[in-house]
């Protein structure tokens, strides 16, 4: 059955997300200056280029510098009519061209908990976070009630905060068990900073770092949950990255928590990205509520199969007929993981 996107309502009438659809192109049409004006400058607060500015700014003016902050954060989370600016603001800056593909067969069951697991990082998650710019958290997902569990830190950038408002939380388990005990779905990216170590790592391969994670295999089989995978083709293609030492890089971010990758654009010294023509997937949950923690390995090795499989099911229309994906970890380098993927292919006796 063919998937539906934002201007196909294949799996039932036109959802909340085709009408706002509809609605941003008109809007976006009488606010072309605006977008123009603030394109380039919501990508360099996207991706905290300020923070260089920031911390001169502290060195040489600390004081004025520290209130300027206070009264950013009491803007933040005192005002409704700041949040409300900034969240327009970012919808208006915010690109057209990354879409949503709702590759399920059915819409997601409202009544039902999830985690919802969202490959690859990438630089900031960008088609999610432009999505959520754009149209909201609720829209996106048949209306389940998602919270983003990220990096503890992400919570507080500026933008993000706002755009995210309390739908932002950290990543740790107890967060996630919290989350869905209050009968919401947590959003996670399970290949964390490592896997963002490896955007752009090769133009012809994708990389997850998930060969030996499994921590959200179980936290959704103690839960009785399924994980509905999303995968956001074209994200590793926005920036270019520094190659060296990148399998070395990405163990020590997942040992310091620290995303040790250096991004550029189309132009040195430039936030905004090479291309937008990403499109985020979603597609029909993993059954992992029907294994055992005992049956952690193997639920965990069904869903890396599984993800592949969705990814290999829509790679052809979204721009990445030419890609294979992988799968490393801290143990598995690109290399080993292309040779064992190399030895599970039969060989033809022609």
């Amino acid at each position: 059955m063919p998937a539906a996107t934002a201007t196909d309502a294949n799996i039932g009438e036109m959802s909340s997300f085709e009408k706002l659809v509809e609605a941003e192109s008109a809007d976006r049409l009488n606010n072309r200056l605006a977008f123009s004006l603030a394109y380039s400058l919501l990508h360099t607060a996207r991706v905290m280029s300020y923070a260089p500015l920031l911390a001169a700014s502290l060195l040489r003016w600390p004081f004025r510098t520290a209130s300027a902050i206070t009264a950013y954060y009491t803007l933040r989370f005192r005002s409704s009519t700041w949040r409300r600016a900034v969240v327009r603001l970012a919808s208006l800056s915010s690109s057209k061209r990354p879409r949503l593909l709702r590759a399920q067969t059915k819409p997601y069951d409202r009544t039902r908990r999830y985690v919802l697991a969202a490959h690859p990082h990438g630089i900031l998650n960008y088609g999610w976070w432009n999505l959520i710019a754009r149209f909201g958290v609720k829209p996106l997902l048949d209306g389940l009630e998602l919270v983003m569990c990220m990096a503890p830190a992400v919570q507080w950038y500026p933008i993000y905060g706002e755009i995210f408002e309390d739908r932002a939380a950290d990543a740790s388990a107890t967060t996630v068990r919290r989350v869905l005990a209050a009968g919401m779905t947590p959003a996670l990216i399970p290949g964390g900073f490592s896997e963002a170590v490896y955007t752009a790592a090769s133009p012809d391969e994708e990389y997850a770092y998930l060969a030996e994670r499994s921590g959200f295999v179980k936290l959704a089989i103690e839960h009785g949950v399924d994980i509905i995978p999303s995968y956001t083709y074209g994200l590793n293609d926005m920036y270019h990255t520094v190659d060296t030492a990148r399998h070395w890089r990405a163990v020590k971010a997942q040992a310091s928590g620290l995303p040790l990758v250096l991004w550029w654009g189309p132009w040195l010294f430039n936030n905004v990205p090479a291309t937008e023509d990403v499109t985020v997937a979603t597609f029909d949950p993993f059954p992992a509520s029907k294994y055992t923690l005992d049956e952690l390995p193997e639920a965990h090795a069904a869903y890396l199969a599984y993800l592949k499989q969705c990814f290999d099911s829509r790679k052809a229309e979204c721009g990445a007929a030419h890609k294979e994906l992988r799968f490393i970890g801290k143990h598995t380098t690109p290399a080993q993981a292309a040779a064992a993927a190399a030895a599970a292919t039969p060989r033809s006796r022609l």
